[in-house]
């Protein structure tokens, strides 16, 4: 799924899942309402499909980037970099896992 469109009474709204995903929580909470009201499941099913698999290669580069850290001597320069790098990605892990809890948890008005 590369785009996500959502087709509402006024008119309609496609998302570019990789771009948009994983967004933060005030963006994600409006979004999650169109997404939850007016996505068929087919749609929302599809969607946490793509979500789950993007944040399973969250999971992979944060473990990637552990391993990488740990194998490198204590307070060198590259060694703050991989931190960093997996600071950077875990902070999306959480995201999109957030993401991903918000739809699967919505109710389907109507």
């Amino acid at each position: 799924m590369e785009r996500l469109r959502i087709e509402y009474g006024t008119g309609y709204m496609e998302l570019n899942v990789e771009a948009f995903f994983p967004c933060k929580m005030p963006v994600m909470r409006k979004a999650v309402r169109l997404i939850n009201s007016y996505c068929s499941d087919e749609a929302r099913a599809e969607l946490l499909s793509e979500l789950r698999e993007m944040a399973d290669v969250y999971a992979a580069l944060c473990k990637m980037y552990r391993e990488i850290e740990e194998a490198l001597p204590a307070d060198t320069p590259q060694r703050r970099h991989w931190r960093a790098q997996f600071n950077k990605t875990e902070v999306l892990r959480r995201r999109m896992e957030g993401n991903i809890r918000l739809i699967s948890g919505g109710k389907k008005d109507g």
